[in-house]
């Protein structure tokens, strides 16, 4: 289950989604295969979410448009997404790829850990 209330299986696609009344950005790549959710890791108005195999599969941002410094436009327009996922010992660093029309924006996000994913 997404955190939006909709089920996303292996074979599903990427899935991207913004409430603008409520500021929430959600992103998803989709399982592989041999995956499936494992669970959430909240980290203020971050939340990923996690697969079995320790991966970040989906991103959650509250307070979308403060936090990723975008106007709501150009989120209620967003037409695809990509990002990429660094794991540390003590952080992820997440470069989030945001895509609207002809506009492409490029965000990073550091998200500090207490524990792996894994």
């Amino acid at each position: 289950m997404d955190l939006l209330g909709g089920k996303l299986e292996a074979s599903d696609k990427k899935l991207i989604s913004y409430d603008s009344e409520c500021d929430i950005l959600f992103v998803h790549s989709g399982y592989g295969a041999d995956e499936k959710f494992k669970g959430n890791f909240d980290v203020g108005d971050i939340v990923l979410d996690v697969s079995n195999k320790g991966k970040v599969r989906g991103i959650e941002v509250i307070n979308a448009s403060e936090y990723l410094q975008l106007n709501s436009d150009m989120l209620n327009h967003l037409t695809d997404f990509e990002f990429h996922v660094d794991q540390y010992k003590n952080r992820i660093g997440i470069t989030l790829v945001l895509i609207a029309d002809q506009i492409k924006k490029e965000k990073d996000i550091i998200v500090p850990l207490a524990m792996a994913l894994s």
